[in-house]
């Protein structure tokens, strides 16, 4: 089991609705809406820090990016409507490329419903082709998501 004050220091943590529409017919999370709740819950965090859109402008040039890979290992159920967390790490930090560890986690942070991983690569809108993140960017994304030097490939790593 994990607990929510033991992996705060370490993870960035964001509260999720379930709601009524993302059941399945047994009144449990549809595993086809665990995607949405970590993308939503990574789009708010970014979103605080300076990285969305506004009015269909992107606030950032590294707010374009492309998810390349999602897993996910379902544990436990999400019984019914209510709020749970999604629980970030970031995994590697490369040239053009985030890797974030997550897990779905009950408020209480008792229960973990699900876990996987997320590849992002950041897009270039000219070329499509990848580009490397602002200094900026990596910076934040260290102090967003608890990433150690150690854990981060260097600046100029590939990827």
């Amino acid at each position: 089991m994990v607990n929510a004050p033991e992996v705060a220091g370490v993870e960035c943590i964001e509260p999720a609705e379930v709601h009524l529409d993302d059941l399945d017919f047994m009144g449990n999370l549809h595993n086809g809406r665990f995607p949405m709740l970590v993308e939503r819950a990574l789009v708010r965090i970014w979103a605080r820090a300076g990285y969305s859109f506004v009015e269909g402008v992107p606030t950032h040039p590294d707010v374009m990016h492309a998810v390349l890979e999602q897993t996910f290992r379902y544990r436990s159920p999400v019984r019914g409507v209510g709020r749970v967390n999604v629980c970030f790490r970031l995994q590697h930090l490369g040239k053009s490329s985030m890797v974030y560890a997550f897990r779905v986690v009950s408020e209480d942070g008792e229960t973990v419903h699900a876990e996987g991983s997320r590849a992002e690569v950041n897009i270039d809108m000219a070329s499509l082709g990848s580009a490397p993140w602002a200094d900026a960017t990596r910076d934040l994304a260290c102090n967003l998501f608890g990433a150690s030097p150690e854990g981060t490939a260097a600046p100029n790593a590939a990827g």
